[in-house]
C-alpha cells in the first residue's frame, strides 16, 4: 500500500511539474520561457526513471523489478480520481463565487448558468443515489 501511495504521489508531481512547466512555457517571454520548458523536461524524466524502475527494462539492466506495482493500472486510476477531485472543486468553488457576489456580479444570464448548476448537481445526486442501489 505504500509503495502505490508513493508511486500516486511522484506520478502527480510530475504531472504538475509538467503542466506547470508547459503553464509557464506559454505564459512567459523570454528568457524565462526556458524556465517551463526545464519544468517540463524535468517531469519528464522523473515520470520516465520512475516507470523504467517498475519496467521489464529493470528487469534486464538489474536483474529484478524495483518498484513491484501495476504501474499503468495505478497511474490510470490516479489521473482518474485526481481529474474528479479537481473538478469537485472547481465546480464548488465556481458556486461559491457566483453565490457569494464577491467575484462575480450575478446577471440574470448567470442566474440561469446558477441554475443550470443547481440541476446538474440534483442529476449527479440522484445518479449516485441510483448508483448506490444498485451495488448493493
Amino acid at each position: 500500500m505504500a509503495v502505490e501511495f508513493l508511486s500516486i504521489v511522484i506520478f502527480t508531481f510530475a504531472l504538475a511539474l509538467w503542466i506547470l512547466g508547459a503553464v509557464t512555457w506559454w505564459i512567459e517571454r523570454q528568457p524565462k520561457r526556458a524556465l517551463g520548458l526545464l519544468m517540463m523536461g524535468s517531469a519528464l524524466l522523473i515520470a520516465l526513471g520512475y516507470a523504467f524502475l517498475g519496467s521489464r527494462f529493470s528487469i534486464a539492466l538489474l536483474g529484478r523489478l524495483i518498484i513491484t506495482v501495476d504501474l499503468p493500472r495505478l497511474m490510470s486510476q490516479a489521473i482518474t480520481y485526481t481529474i474528479g477531485v479537481l473538478l469537485g472543486f472547481g465546480l464548488a468553488g465556481g458556486v461559491f463565487l457566483w453565490i457569494s457576489g464577491r467575484v462575480i456580479r450575478p446577471t440574470r444570464l448567470e442566474r440561469q448558468m446558477g441554475g443550470f448548476i443547481a440541476i446538474v448537481l440534483l442529476v449527479a445526486l440522484v445518479i449516485s443515489l441510483l448508483a448506490m442501489q444498485i451495488s448493493r
